[in-house]
């Protein structure tokens, strides 16, 4: 909020604004709706009272934080051929406690959770071969 008078109210809705308020469980559409219901006389008097461009973007900053999802992980790399990137894939798959992987760059990451039964898997493979 930029300044507060009797009857106007000044402020500023910004990226990090709108980012807060939706990180503390308000929607996008609540915002839009509050700013609808509140906007001034000479604006309720346009039609759509707020621009498209106003509500659109408060709904891109919205979807923009609900784009990435952040899980832990124990990262996997620097795997020395790709058969044994493979096979370790496979093995944490089929435990149920792979995140993510990338044949193309042999990386995975597995859970917090799975990464000691991977890590024990791994060792008894590199043992037998």
């Amino acid at each position: 909020m930029l300044y507060r008078f009797p009857n106007l109210v000044v402020a500023q809705v910004t990226r990090e604004s709108v980012q807060q308020a939706i990180a503390n469980g308000i929607t996008a559409q609540q915002i839009i709706h509050f700013l609808r219901t509140r906007a001034h006389p000479v604006m309720l008097k346009q039609t759509p009272v707020l621009p498209p461009t106003i509500t659109d973007q408060i709904r891109l900053w919205e979807l923009e934080r609900d784009r990435l999802q952040f899980t832990e992980g124990v990262l996997y790399n620097q795997f020395l051929s790709q058969a044994d990137f493979e096979v370790l894939c496979e093995r944490a798959r089929g435990l149920g406690v792979l995140v993510w992987h990338s044949t193309q760059r042999r990386v995975m990451v597995v859970t917090p959770a799975g990464h000691s039964d991977v890590k024990k898997f791994w060792k008894r493979q590199k043992h037998t071969s």
